[in-house]
């Protein structure tokens, strides 16, 4: 026996049907919906791949590096020395004194200059190269050949020796100008191996010791007049 809503109600078998059409058209948008969120990602995925090829391959059709020059070869030797000097002239101050106003200064010689010869070891290194021998001609890449010894800007041993025995005022005004000489010997090297090096992180490499050292050359004047040394 039907009830008596089901007699008074004659949409309710209709109602029953809409309802199983609704959540069948439920199901299939939610499959298409699925279905669009896996195509969007293998697209995502594609493009990624497709951007990672083109990386590659414009990577692969970078130029390789130009082999170094005799020129880059003797600057890296030829500066090798004269850094080498540069940190002696520093030490030299700072072990006599240790409280000096020109302290900064030197330790700030000893920090970039060590980093530096690293970069220049190994630029040789790579390419086969040791460093210059001492008793070598130097400055010969620039057609200016002298010993290692009388580099422009190298000191003298009895300049040297002024400066060990120097203390106070004294010794910050040798190093001062002592340390300006030396630079301005290293800017003369470093503008030559600039203009006609191969490679070109030497030759960024020789501009930037160019530009550093003429920079510290002028804030030693500065040093100097603010100190009363001149």
């Amino acid at each position: 026996m039907r009830s008596t809503t089901e007699l008074d109600d004659p949409t309710s078998a209709s109602r029953g049907s809409q309802d199983d059409v609704e959540e069948t058209i439920s199901d299939e948008a939610v499959q298409k919906l699925l279905k669009g969120v896996v195509i969007v990602i293998a697209a995502v995925v594609v493009l990624g791949l497709f951007a990672g090829a083109a990386i590659w391959a414009l990577q692969g059709d970078d130029e390789p590096q130009s082999p170094m020059n005799a020129v880059d070869v003797g600057f890296l030797q030829d500066m090798l020395d004269h850094h080498e000097q540069a940190l002696l002239i520093s030490n030299l101050y700072i072990d006599n004194n240790p409280d000096g106003d020109a302290v900064p200064y030197a330790e700030e010689v000893i920090m970039f200059q060590t980093r530096d010869m690293g970069w220049m070891r190994d630029w040789l290194a790579e390419e086969g190269y040791a460093p210059g021998a001492p008793d070598r001609m130097a400055m010969q890449w620039m057609n200016e050949p002298v010993p290692v010894a009388e580099m422009t800007g190298m000191q003298t041993p009895v300049r040297l020796q002024e400066l060990a025995d120097a203390r106070g005022a004294e010794a910050d005004r040798l190093f001062f100008e002592i340390m300006t000489d030396h630079h301005l010997g290293g800017v003369h090297m470093a503008d030559a191996a600039a203009a006609n090096g191969a490679r070109q992180d030497i030759i960024d490499f020789a501009e930037a010791v160019s530009r550093n050292q003429r920079i510290e050359v002028v804030e030693y004047a500065g040093a100097m007049q603010r100190l009363g040394l001149t």
